[in-house]
């Protein structure tokens, strides 16, 4: 008896047996590329959340690091203010100072 038939199915099956486990990409040394980071949020919400954690207001004193965490600039700030009291969103608090009415701040 011939070893032919034998070689030639175990070729066979060894060939099906490869296109039945597809390759991956890390096999091959590629990789997908990584995910594109999520939106920034709208200035808005994160001027919000700053002075939330910061108390939840604002004022002469904290200014500086809420504009630094909500990554706003003092031009911004004077234009979002007045859209954020509109929408009745922060109250006057003191002297040059705001508060947010949110959840969190009550």
């Amino acid at each position: 008896m011939s070893s032919r038939p034998i070689l030639s199915g175990l070729a066979l099956m060894s060939l099906l047996a490869a296109c039945a486990s597809p390759a991956r990409f890390d096999d091959m040394g590629l990789t997908a590329p990584p995910a594109p980071p999520p939106p920034e949020p709208p200035p808005e919400v994160r001027l919000i959340a700053a002075i939330e954690n910061q108390g939840c207001v604002l004022d002469a004193t904290n200014v500086s690091s809420v504009l630094l965490a909500a990554n706003l600039t003092q031009e911004q700030l004077t234009t979002i203010v007045p859209t954020l009291d509109d929408a009745g969103r922060l109250e006057v608090a003191g002297d040059g100072a705001i508060r947010v009415l949110t959840e969190r701040c009550v």
